[in-house]
């Protein structure tokens, strides 16, 4: 069972097993399922740019420029560093934010203020 053709929801993203997101996520089949819906209805390529990314954050946020923490979101949930969020990528992200135990969280929380990934936090 993959999530390469779900109906008409379609990706150019690699084939991934239920199985496999269910093993780096805490989501059900069927939360899998409807998130990678919204995921491809949203994103129509099957994954999200940096761009792409600050328009979305902006519609949260819309007063204020919120691009610089925008930049550092996108950069921990790219977490291959290939300038993309793919599904996997936004469905770890999503679960360690939503169903993650604290230290998770936290974890995830200080990686975002972590810009040069040396164990640090720097101005």
């Amino acid at each position: 069972n993959t999530i390469h053709n779900m109906g008409k929801y379609q990706s150019k993203m690699k084939p991934i097993t239920m199985e496999g997101l269910r093993s780096v996520t805490q989501f059900t089949d069927a939360e899998i399922i409807e998130i990678h819906k919204c995921f491809i209805k949203h994103t129509h390529s099957g994954r999200i740019t940096l761009e792409e990314f600050n328009t979305m954050y902006k519609m949260f946020f819309p007063y204020g420029d919120a691009s610089a923490f925008a930049k550092h979101v996108f950069r921990t949930f790219d977490t291959n560093g290939d300038d993309y969020i793919d599904f996997k990528e936004f469905l770890c992200a999503l679960s360690i934010t939503s169903k993650g135990k604290t230290e998770e969280k936290l974890k995830f929380a200080f990686s975002m203020y972590d810009i040069e990934k040396d164990g640090f936090i720097s101005r």
